[in-house]
């Protein structure tokens, strides 16, 4: 939360390489600090190969319609909202905020909300996990539909911590949720598939988002974005496999009964079990 604000402070008095240089000398305790884990090996499955893993993988991560239609909605979300907003965000504070340290309270305004949206969701169990997840997300497009409007910087600054806010709160209940329902066994393999599918493209929209806007303007790339955030968000809500995926208060799944008839996954060790509004792979 400290960092941006600092680097605001220090751009008037060092070049931005030599900040860039001092970020990167903070980076090698961090290193440190890995070489000292220790973690366990898991065992490798037996006769197991990369390619078996990921067909596994995939079975898996398309028996949960949850679970890949809320990584749908982030693989466009980084290409249309956050890949133009990482790009022209800058831009816009340079060419009409006044440059470096409007953008530092920016970024500070949403590492603030990512801590304070850690605080909120900190012990609660929400029973609708992914209609709170979804109607918290709309915030992540309150920065850009600020600097689209060439709003006032301190709506800027409030536009990124309702974001970080969002942030924080959709991290944790969503991954909470993923641990919750897809067998620990299968984890990292259904992780990786949501990591890939979120972040696939994002490039793309990083790449496209300048000249898209020397095309257009900043608040027209921007103002796309905020729509599409928008409507996706509102038709993910509308979804049953979304509004239907509960939790009991406890955090613990609710009650599943087995599904009939055979499934791919069955050469794998795995067995397909059904819960409202979603489906679960258990060993």
């Amino acid at each position: 939360m400290g960092g941006p604000a600092l680097a605001g402070v220090l751009v008037v008095f060092l070049s931005p390489a030599a900040i860039l240089l001092i970020d990167a000398i903070t980076f090698l305790p961090s290193i440190l600090v890995l070489f000292l884990l220790r973690v366990a090996d898991s065992p490798a499955q037996r006769g197991s190969s990369v390619l078996a893993d990921l067909r596994s993988g995939w079975r898996i991560f398309w028996s949960y319609p949850w679970l890949w239609t809320v990584t749908l909605q982030f693989t466009f979300f980084n290409l249309l909202v956050w890949a133009p907003y990482l790009v022209l965000g800058p831009a816009s504070a340079d060419r009409f905020y006044g440059g470096a340290s409007a953008w530092g309270l920016v970024v500070a305004g949403y590492g603030g909300g990512s801590v304070l949206g850690g605080l909120l969701i900190m012990r609660r169990r929400p029973r609708r996990p992914l209609v709170l997840t979804t109607l918290v997300t709309f915030a992540w497009a309150a920065p850009s539909a600020a600097l689209a409007l060439r709003a006032p910087l301190a709506l800027v600054c409030l536009g990124a911590l309702a974001a970080g806010i969002s942030s924080s709160v959709f991290g944790t209940v969503w991954m909470t949720t993923v641990q919750l329902h897809v067998p620990a066994e299968a984890l990292s393999r259904v992780m990786s598939y949501i990591a890939f599918g979120a972040f696939s493209i994002g490039p793309v929209g990083l790449a496209l988002a300048g000249p898209l806007s020397d095309a257009t303007s900043i608040s027209t790339v921007l103002a796309v974005g905020v729509g599409w955030q928008v409507v996706a968000n509102s038709v993910v809500l509308a979804l049953p496999a979304i509004r239907g995926l509960r939790a009991e208060p406890d955090g613990k799944p609710l009650p599943i009964r087995p599904v009939s008839g055979p499934h791919p996954c069955r050469r794998d060790g795995c067995r397909v079990r059904a819960r409202r509004g979603s489906r679960r792979v258990s060993p």
